[in-house]
């Protein structure tokens, strides 16, 4: 019992630390901005590798959804906190669910969220395309934080190696 406590005090104090180091850990915020037939997508305090690049969007319109998944590499041994920001042009009038999806790496997973938007008619023509895509550059930068608490699985095995 004993060797139990010990543990989960250390896995505890790990996993603090590791929070700790990045202003952005657990901060990510989505916002949404509508400006005639635009649609400002924004993802601030999104803590991605120091050196992500490309950073790209992918969009994918359903009924009354519009998918965009964002994308980014991780090629350093670092990361570092953003703020990212995509322009969707000529997206059809009506209201959309804009489900915006990441791979969050720290919880080493896919993680999405849902913002409800009425886009007005403005004449505009019938399939959304990114017009535009902005990244703050890093906004800190850290060594990774030690992950030997994050239990491995398949599933982190392939998210590492991808």
């Amino acid at each position: 019992m004993r060797a139990f406590v010990l543990f989960a005090c250390a896995l505890f104090c790990l996993a603090t630390a590791a929070q700790g180091e990045f202003w952005c850990w657990n901060a990510d915020e989505i916002q949404a901005e509508v400006d005639e037939d635009m649609v400002h997508l924004r993802h601030l305090s999104a803590l991605l590798n120091c050196c992500p690049d490309p950073i790209t969007f992918e969009i994918e319109i359903g009924d009354a959804t519009i998918l965009v998944v964002e994308h980014s590499q991780d090629l350093c041994d670092c990361q570092c906190c953003y703020n990212l920001r995509v322009t969707l042009d000529d997206v059809p009038p009506g209201f959309w669910n804009v489900r915006y999806r990441w791979f969050d790496i720290e919880i080493w997973d896919w993680t999405e969220r849902v913002l409800e938007i009425e886009v007005p008619d403005v004449g505009q023509a019938a399939e959304p395309f990114v017009s535009d895509q902005v990244g703050s550059g890093c906004l800190e930068t850290m060594g990774l934080p030690d992950q030997s608490h994050v239990p491995v699985t398949w599933g982190v095995v392939k998210a590492r190696y991808r």
